[in-house]
């Protein structure tokens, strides 16, 4: 077996004859990033899976949805919550 130095035309055969919608391998590269960066991988690491250099090319590829935006600013409200109870305790402690 030898390399396949393009693969475009390949790909392109692979989705014609599996009769699914039309794809561009860089749309899996954009699926990928953006799920891996919703799993929580770090940029810098991703930057690295994806054999970038710098973060700014990651944030080419990853699209966080609306729905983990929400989730990130959930997670951010509880734990703001849960500094401001603690602040509380402390101040309660300190005054008994």
């Amino acid at each position: 077996m030898r390399p396949i130095p393009k693969i475009n035309n390949a790909h392109d055969r692979a989705v014609k004859a599996s009769g699914v919608a039309p794809l561009r391998l860089y749309d899996l590269r954009h699926t990928f990033a953006t799920r891996a960066a919703m799993s929580g991988i770090y940029l810098v690491t991703l930057a690295a899976m994806l054999g970038h250099s710098r973060i700014q090319m990651v944030l080419r590829y990853a699209h966080p949805t609306q729905a983990h935006q929400a989730l990130a600013m959930d997670k951010l409200e509880s734990f703001n919550a849960t500094q401001l109870i603690s602040e509380f305790e402390r101040e309660l402690i300190a005054i008994q």
